[in-house]
């Protein structure tokens, strides 16, 4: 029996303890959550305040100098706006001003989510217009943020001038064949059966706040490379009675579609910067070289030290690959990397 079929029968296994759990414990789904994170995640200080909210999307413009279009995690797994979040203060260190916006159903962009690609695309468009931004941006998206990076410069080449894709993807079958749980346990290991049996009861939306925050922690642990700046989200008593978050539940949609840009690689002409780590659990480094093996106009750096957020385990030589190549004119592009093409 081929290692695929096995894997394939144990998940239906898994499945199937899913169901029996709906049936036996939780009998009903929780309300899902929107726009909860002021509530849940805001210690101390203020949440930035958007730069306009209409029709219920919150859009920001942060810091000074020529534009840069950061896109936002699909899937909200933050604890602040994309616009306060380390690549946004990275982006506006480097003197620019950070285009952003918070995706439907959290922080303050009340309008109503759906969750495919298109909703990210059309709020990147409706941002971009409202800012009064029409000359082609440079775009930066890391991880989630990434692949929807990736969808932007294939449907919008017109918008596009540079790429930045960190600890990115074309879709998701390729995570899903080498990304988490093989990339960071062994199937005879606990953590590899929690992951799975965490994310099928999550994303059935049969799940709480509790198994969304114990989910996203054994995630972030694993992205790092170094495990000391990994910092748990606090699990509450109470969040065993709060439902999952929205966002959780219609981006997972896109994983059952198992949406991929594989075959468009070859048609996003807009120089590309792929930033890797080493040790990436998240996205391993497969992903990474995928994106330049397809984009012809890309170049790859990887981070030695890093697994999937080398803008927090190497700042400093993120932000001197970052800086050199957003400071380059087109007709300077590529630059020289360590792991450029031949």
């Amino acid at each position: 029996m081929k290692v695929q079929t096995i894997f394939l029968v144990l998940l239906i296994i898994a499945s199937v303890g899913v169901l029996a759990y709906r049936g036996l414990v939780a009998p009903k789904k929780l309300p899902l959550l929107k726009n909860f994170e002021e509530g849940e995640y805001l210690d101390k200080g203020n949440y930035l305040e958007p730069t306009s909210v209409e029709n219920g999307l919150a859009v920001y413009a942060v810091g000074s100098g020529e534009p840069i279009l950061l896109l936002p995690y699909p899937h909200a797994h933050t604890i602040e706006p994309m616009a306060q979040g380390p690549l946004a203060d990275t982006l506006v260190e480097m003197g620019r001003t950070v285009i952003t916006f918070d995706v439907p159903g959290a922080y303050k962009s009340t309008r109503e989510p759906v969750g495919d690609i298109a909703e990210i695309l059309s709020a990147a468009e409706e941002t971009l217009d409202r800012l009064g931004i029409e000359q082609p941006v440079d775009v930066v998206g890391h991880s989630m943020s990434g692949l929807a990076t990736l969808a932007f410069a294939i449907e919008h080449p017109e918008r596009t001038n540079r790429l930045v894709l960190i600890g990115s993807m074309s879709g998701f079958p390729i995570v899903l064949k080498n990304g988490l749980p093989k990339s960071a346990w062994k199937a005879t290991e606990s953590e590899f059966w929690k992951f799975i049996f965490l994310g099928l009861k999550v994303k059935s939306g049969f799940g709480n706040l509790a198994d969304h925050k114990n989910l996203q922690n054994i995630m972030s642990y694993e992205s790092y490379h170094d495990k000391t700046l990994f910092t748990p989200l606090e699990i509450q008593p109470d969040d065993k009675l709060q439902g999952v978050p929205v966002r959780e539940m219609v981006w997972g949609g896109n994983m059952v579609i198992r949406l991929d840009f594989a075959d468009s690689l070859s048609s996003v002409q807009a120089p590309t910067l792929i930033l890797a780590g080493r040790f990436d659990a998240e996205a391993p480094l497969v992903c990474s070289d995928e994106l330049n093996d397809g984009m012809p106009e890309s170049e790859m750096v990887i981070f030695e030290k890093s697994g999937h957020h080398p803008f927090l385990e190497e700042p400093e030589k993120f932000s001197q690959m970052l800086e050199q190549f957003l400071n380059q004119e087109r007709a300077e592009l590529p630059i020289r990397t360590e792991n450029a093409k031949p």
